[in-house]
């Protein structure tokens, strides 16, 4: 029995020195497609292969084409997902829409595209913002890991909010109303 009880005192610290290992290295997402913002780069908006990496001291977001924008998280102003992503990091997009006009025959397509806004102000107080495309099977972790170390409140429409995870913090925005704030 003591043998026993030792055996999972054992399993256990090893378990919880592994979980914190794991938590330090930040959660990694390579389904992630750069659809505009105030990165310079030369990124097509269907390419899938970029990486966002989310710790509690960086936001890394690293373009297939090897640009890489590091973020604080303190400096993160705000998040956005949806048809909201849009309107909030929209200036930013606008150059997309013209750089690659293409991009505009995505509107048309009725499949659900999951976008992410992210806003931030950088230390010579320049407001800078990016729009992201998290796929279907990644883009409530990605919110979860950017809310979870921004701290930000994330600015979705009512009718898209059921697609926000239960226990993140939304602005619930409505056509011509303010936002109002939901937990």
């Amino acid at each position: 029995m003591k043998l026993f009880r030792d055996l999972i005192v054992v399993f256990l610290i090893i378990s919880i020195f592994s979980a914190g290992q794991i938590f330090a290295q930040g959660n990694t997402f390579t389904k992630i497609r750069y659809q505009g913002g105030s990165i310079a780069s030369n990124v097509k908006a269907d390419d899938w292969n970029n990486t966002l990496t989310v710790t509690s001291s960086n936001i890394t977001f690293v373009l297939k084409d090897g640009v890489k924008t590091v973020i604080d998280p303190k400096q993160v102003t705000g998040l956005s997902y949806g048809q909201e992503a849009h309107r909030k990091v929209g200036t930013m997009i606008t150059l997309a829409v013209l750089v690659a006009p293409v991009a505009l025959f995505g509107l048309l397509h009725k499949t659900r595209k999951h976008y992410i806004g992210m806003e931030w102000e950088t230390a010579d107080g320049k407001k800078e913002g990016i729009l992201m495309q998290a796929d279907k099977d990644n883009y409530r972790g990605v919110l979860m890991a950017l809310r979870g170390v921004t701290g930000a409140a994330v600015s979705v429409s009512d009718e898209e909010r059921k697609y926000i995870p239960v226990g993140i913090e939304t602005l619930t925005v409505k056509q011509g109303e303010e936002a109002k704030s939901k937990k």
